[in-house]
């Protein structure tokens, strides 16, 4: 092996291991054929999923997110309820519902789901998912926790990365690699 494939193979590693240090893994490993970063959460979400995490990816209209809820599907239903997504922006109590991006598809048991929803706001939000009701009544809410998404050239990712580093290294760190991947040339914290 050349030198110059030693050091390419010993900066991949260490990439893949920085990466999982953040709880984010390669788009061909992340359930659900992910093609983002995933956050790891795993927490029961009603009796029916399993949550996995969440994946951030940019619009091609460059001012809004697709904040994606990956689940593995403990029972299968022949119709899924659908599930909600209430964002809480930095610093307020008041939160506004994400709006779905597609439909909520049935699986069978063991299978990964992805429910795509709409972030069309930049900055830091504190997020929670639920399953909806059959009287369409919201269930109980499950923390996914802190994102941040924004244009690097803007004031509003400063603030939100600031925020997720005080925060959640983590979650900073997710946001970075994020914007590494949707902003390639930019210049970054």
């Amino acid at each position: 092996m050349s030198r110059q494939s030693a050091a390419l193979a010993a900066a991949s590693l260490c990439a893949a291991v920085a990466l999982a240090a953040i709880g984010c893994r390669r788009a061909a490993d992340a359930p659900g054929g992910a093609g983002a970063p995933l956050i790891h959460v795993d927490k029961p979400l009603g009796s029916d999923l399993q949550l996995a995490g969440l994946s951030i990816a940019m619009q091609p209209d460059r001012t809004s997110w697709v904040v994606t809820v990956h689940a593995k599907v403990v029972r299968a239903r022949d119709r899924r309820p659908p599930l909600w997504v209430h964002a809480y922006p930095q610093e307020s109590q008041e939160y506004f519902t994400l709006n779905p991006a597609g439909p909520f598809a049935a699986a069978a048991a063991g299978q990964f789901v992805a429910d795509p929803f709409v972030l069309d706001r930049p900055g830091a939000f504190n997020l929670y998912v639920g399953v909806m009701g059959a009287d369409g009544s919201l269930g109980p809410a499950v923390g996914l926790g802190w994102i941040g998404v924004g244009a690097p050239d803007t004031p509003e990712y400063h603030r939100a990365y600031r925020f997720l580093q005080e925060a959640d290294d983590s979650r900073a760190d997710a946001m970075l690699a994020q914007a590494k991947r949707d902003y390639p040339g930019a210049r970054l914290p």
